[in-house]
């Protein structure tokens, strides 16, 4: 099996993509999930389009995990937990 390197604008919209951050923000201030919240307000609703631009079925808690490693290392919702 080959990996291959994905971003965000890959498989999320900027629109999206600044919904993940407007919902990590509130999700670390609330000290829940970041994955989970991505997961349920913007990935598993835009599974077909995401599966679409990313050739394949996926996992819509393995992106989200990989929306919160990018937020969280580059510094935009914080440091990860």
């Amino acid at each position: 099996m080959t990996t291959r390197s994905i971003t965000l604008p890959d498989f999320l919209t900027s629109a999206q993509i600044r919904e993940c951050v407007k919902i990590a923000k509130i999700a670390r201030r609330e000290h829940k999930s970041i994955a989970t919240a991505v997961a349920d307000a913007v990935i598993r609703p835009n599974m077909q389009a995401i599966n679409g631009k990313l050739g394949q079925q996926n996992d819509p808690t393995y992106l989200a995990f990989a929306v919160e490693y990018v937020l969280t290392s580059s510094g935009q919702v914080g440091d990860s937990q």
